[in-house]
């Protein structure tokens, strides 16, 4: 990754877009692809379309969500403490004490999301489950009224959390889910931009993967791509305590994962393990028999159907503030995509069979 590519992923990173509220990420992707793109389009979604015009007829999207894990604010109580909802999924038990932005206007307020201390569950055999409303934000308002000049109901509200490197490969942040596909959807397109293709190429930065696929499910429709590549991240078994026997061998820095299912197409995960194998790209493998829980289920079926694959970068400590992911996986699935679409000669007989 250089230096151009570095500041565009750490300013997607850097954009707040909890899902429905994608446009900073949105503008952030806009600008870069408008430097290597034949042309850049967004739609009443919010969806970010770039294309690179191919000499044939083929057309093939590259997918990333550019929507993040968020809250909203739902309730400002009389001592001034703020209830939320959650824009995607959490792990509640990861929240009480962490810092967080909310988004109010154009400002941004500091944030603490309290719960009951466990000192005041004493007698209980065990302290209760979390449930979301059993957390607040302290904005330091002493009551509602002071609350209310500076934050609203249907404010968004993101984790307050630092990009910083754990070693010369290994990024931490938020938002890598999926901040990462959106990178690698237009890192690609500047890979190309220079090269001549039969295939048009699709660089898509969708909405809503985290609640509704709305985004993927409308772009698509409306791009009507042959072959349709979801990049998303996915659970890394390098952890104390994975399984390996129920969720596989994937690691950090071992290179971009292929998912293999019924939902998967097997032509095109063929083409892409071939390229892998012929420019020694190296890569993983996961087993995903149903859905996949990416943009992907969203695309397949759309139509009348789209050939259509999941390449996925590893992700430790995915949904928390301080997700983990290797800059060499983002650079070989940049490597191997770009190849993937310059081998598309419009003769693949996409038919299974």
């Amino acid at each position: 990754m250089d230096l151009n590519n570095r500041k565009f992923f750490h300013a997607l990173l850097n954009a707040p877009s909890p899902s429905g509220y994608e446009s900073p990420a949105q503008m952030v992707a806009s600008a870069y692809l408008k430097k290597y793109a034949d042309k850049v389009e967004t739609d009443i979604n919010g969806n970010v379309i770039a294309l690179k015009k191919g000499s044939g007829k083929q057309k093939v999207m590259i997918v990333g969500h550019a929507d993040e894990i968020g809250l909203i604010i739902n309730h400002i109580d009389d001592q001034g403490y703020l209830y939320v909802k959650t824009l995607g999924g959490f792990d509640l038990n990861l929240l009480p004490g962490l810092r967080v932005n909310v988004h109010h206007k154009d400002t941004i307020v500091r944030g603490i999301i309290g719960k009951k201390p466990i000192h005041m569950m004493r007698g209980m055999d065990e302290p209760p489950k979390l449930k979301i409303e059993d957390l607040w934000i302290d904005i330091g308002a002493s009551n509602k009224e002071i609350a209310l000049t500076r934050v609203a109901i249907g404010d968004i509200i993101t984790y307050n959390s630092q990009i910083e490197m754990l070693n010369d490969d290994l990024i931490v942040t938020k938002a890598t889910d999926n901040k990462a596909g959106v990178y690698v959807a237009a890192a690609v397109m500047r890979e190309l931009a220079q090269k001549s293709i039969k295939a048009s190429y699709y660089a898509v930065s969708s909405v809503g993967e985290e609640t509704t696929m709305r985004g993927a499910r409308t772009s698509s429709f409306r791009i009507e791509p042959d072959i349709a590549i979801a990049v998303d991240v996915t659970f890394t078994s390098d952890i104390p305590g994975a399984d390996k026997r129920i969720y596989g061998d994937v690691a950090l820095g071992k290179g971009p994962v292929l998912t293999l299912g019924s939902a998967m197409h097997p032509k095109i995960l063929s083409l892409l393990q071939d390229i892998a194998n012929e420019l020694s790209i190296p890569y993983q493998i996961e087993i995903a028999p149903a859905g996949t829980g990416t943009d992907a289920d969203a695309i397949h079926s759309q139509r009348t159907g789209t050939a259509t694959a999941v390449v996925s970068i590893p992700n430790r400590y995915m949904h928390s503030p301080n997700e983990v992911i290797a800059i060499s996986d983002l650079d070989n699935a940049v490597r191997l995509l770009a190849a993937f679409i310059q081998k598309l000669d419009g003769k693949t007989n996409l038919l299974r069979h």
